[in-house]
């Protein structure tokens, strides 16, 4: 149970300032969930030590990113501004009005991005209420599966809005995340302290993270869990195995779509297993690459210099990527 530091009355959980006298609250502690004062340095309930203002801090300076949709590509230039192309069924690339924003995230049908303020906008498909976050504060993150929305808050708890048969958005009890990722019918959530947490569907064992350690970051794909250790070893939760990924060595980070999976090393290469029907995995000549994202059906990347790079199906137009500068 939290109380005011100021007045004593019991407070609300999640709550942001005290109902009877109006204080502030500005953190949460990443160990019991307890409600504290904004200059509280020790939990007042457990005691452990707070040495972060806020878990999880928004980028100060916009890198440029990319992410993918099913048949829909957006990057996010250094001056907050977005680039979309590929299907447009639902409106999932009308995002060219956007502005001041600093992280991005693409779901099968629509786009999803965080403001500089910590609000969040989206463009696409709502059918679901995965649009339904105009009232989301203080994220830094957002992450976008099939037909849900998550966002990270500064305090490392989580948000979710969409459709919830699975129990893929009841991460309320969630505390100390850092980093987020969606699946179909999952979510993902990496701890301060390298473990994973999982909700939703895990008939396929996407979900089968409870025994992971030491994990630098995390990608949820349609029906599995791929996790990038901190020794730059690659695991994977079952649901969809792409030949050969486990024994990857030296990977910064990974990307996964339902049937392919993309690592990119740390010298700048790319690695790709999977469907290569398309020629999704056509990514060995790549190099100086900073940053990897997987469609259903293409690949993109983002180079060192500011360019982007696509490999696969280019139905809809989601690989024409090639006159794209996003600094």
């Amino acid at each position: 149970m939290a109380y005011c530091k100021a007045c004593g009355v019991e407070l609300r959980q999640g709550a942001r300032f005290c109902d009877m006298c109006g204080t502030k609250v500005e953190k949460i502690c990443p160990s019991c969930g307890e409600v504290l004062r904004d200059q509280a340095k020790f939990c007042d309930l457990c005691g452990v030590k707070l040495p972060l203002t806020e878990l999880v801090s928004a980028p100060k300076t916009v890198k440029g990113s990319v992410c993918v949709g099913r048949l829909h590509t957006v990057a996010l230039r250094t001056d907050g501004t977005l680039l979309a192309t590929g299907d447009n069924q639902f409106g999932q690339c009308e995002v060219s009005d956007w502005k001041d924003i600093v992280a991005v995230a693409a779901g099968k049908y629509h786009t999803v991005g965080v403001r500089a303020d910590g609000t969040v906008v989206t463009a696409g498909d709502g059918s679901f209420g995965q649009c339904d976050v105009e009232d989301w504060t203080d994220i830094v993150a957002v992450a976008a599966g099939d037909k849900h929305t998550v966002g990270l808050r500064t305090d490392g708890t989580v948000v979710a809005a969409g459709r919830d048969s699975s129990g893929k958005c009841d991460l309320g009890a969630w505390r100390g995340i850092v980093a987020i990722a969606a699946g179909m019918d999952h979510t993902l959530g990496l701890t301060q302290n390298g473990t994973v947490l999982a909700a939703g569907e895990g008939l396929f064992g996407s979900c089968a993270v409870g025994n992971w350690s030491n994990i630098a970051s995390i990608a949820a794909g349609h029906i599995h869990t791929i996790g990038v250790r901190r020794d730059g070893r690659v695991v994977e939760a079952d649901g969809f195995v792409a030949p050969g990924v486990t024994d990857w060595t030296d990977i910064a980070a990974v990307a996964v779509s339902p049937f392919h999976t993309v690592g990119l090393k740390t010298d700048g290469s790319v690695l790709a297993s999977g469907d290569i029907q398309y020629g999704q995995c056509d990514v060995d000549q790549w190099t100086e690459i900073t940053a990897v994202a997987a469609g259903e059906r293409h690949t993109v990347a983002l180079k060192a210099d500011g360019t982007v790079v696509a490999a696969g199906d280019n139905e809809a137009g989601q690989c024409a990527v090639e006159n794209w500068k996003l600094w």
